[in-house]
């Protein structure tokens, strides 16, 4: 059946969620031992033999890690770790636009902005915005053009590569009020999305931040007024089509937020969730675009395709943190973190072929 969704004035025509069929079957892929407790916060892939993906390990309540991060690679056959040129790191992102131009993005031991960059046989690493501290860098993108950091210092933070440093990117508007931005994306042509959360007119609760590049110039994006909202990622296919995904409520009991761009307006959409996180978005190049939702303690998916959503279910209880298209295919990573009996964090990865 066809469920209108109405936005304002706005009604957008979309197929209601059905269960999918077992092709669609996400299968878990066992992750090298890393020290407890540990999680996956990012993935990306250049190809079926390449990919790469950043954590955290070694997370003990009341002492000092002196190798806090998790990094992996996927040469094909098995994940396996690497190392930075730096222990003392908090990795929270990566992206790889070919196996030898890779970027990943957290925070040093004095909470200053770290980047680091892979030309295929070493990593070299850099300090964004100097030894200052308070930068968080949330989420990195490497592919389409120069590598992009996107982040926060109270107020949203874009910065670009420019071939030997990063450069602050001015976005107007974005300095108004307290906030920050949680994922950053690039499409093939070009156009870029980052988005996040901002407390407009200083209230005291968050609404989704969009900002975007579609036209040769940032901008902060005009959105529906949802509170107590956030997002936590975003994927584009082009300059006319890019997904948002997050939650509202997210304090109390989380409900889906899932937002569109079509090249002029962002609308809210709905789907057949009414409670729970949409953690996670990528597609592909045939316009297929994968949901990671959480729902307390179960996990599943939203899938579109061709107009349609529809709802399917992954591994039992995983939080799925990123999602990854393996270019030149219709396969997918997604990486993320669940939990035993004794509560203790473990990684997840997950692999849809």
């Amino acid at each position: 059946m066809r469920t209108p969704v109405f936005i304002g004035a706005v009604v957008l025509g979309l197929t209601a969620a059905v269960p999918a069929q077992a092709a669609t079957a996400w299968r878990t892929v066992t992750p090298p031992p890393l020290k407890p407790s540990n999680a996956l916060l990012d993935v990306s892939a250049t190809g079926p033999s390449d990919a790469w993906a950043v954590g955290y390990q070694d997370d003990v309540y009341g002492r000092v890690s002196p190798h806090p991060y998790a990094l992996l690679r996927w040469d094909g056959r098995t994940w396996s770790q690497r190392q930075l040129p730096e222990n003392s790191l908090t990795m929270s992102s990566i992206s790889a636009a070919s196996p030898d131009n890779v970027w990943t993005g957290g925070t040093d031991n004095t909470q200053s902005a770290y980047a680091a960059h892979w030309n295929g046989s070493a990593w070299q690493a850099f300090r964004p915005f100097g030894i200052l501290g308070g930068q968080i860098v949330s989420d990195v993108e490497a592919r389409g053009g120069n590598a992009l950091l996107a982040g926060g210092d109270s107020h949203a933070l874009l910065a670009e590569w420019n071939g030997t440093d990063f450069t602050e990117i001015t976005v107007p508007g974005t300095d108004t009020w307290y906030g920050g931005l949680n994922a950053v994306t690039r499409a093939t042509d070009g156009s870029a999305f980052a988005v996040g959360s901002w407390n407009v007119d200083d209230a005291g609760y968050p609404e989704p931040l969009v900002l975007q590049r579609t036209d040769g110039s940032w901008k902060v994006a005009a959105l529906p007024k949802i509170p107590t909202a956030r997002l936590l990622d975003v994927w584009a296919r082009s300059a006319t089509d890019a997904w948002a995904v997050g939650s509202t409520d997210y304090d109390g009991v989380p409900k889906p937020l899932l937002m569109h761009w079509d090249g002029s307006t962002w609308q809210r959409v709905t789907t057949a969730l009414t409670t729970g996180t949409l953690s996670s978005v990528a597609g592909d190049a045939t316009g297929t675009v994968w949901v990671g939702a959480y729902d307390y303690p179960k996990s599943l998916f939203l899938r579109y395709r061709a107009g349609k959503w529809t709802t399917v279910q992954g591994p039992p209880s995983p939080y799925l943190s990123a999602i990854a298209n393996i270019p030149g295919t219709s396969s997918f990573w997604a990486v993320g973190q669940d939990s035993d009996t004794a509560g203790s964090i473990f990684s997840v990865i997950e692999r849809k072929d």
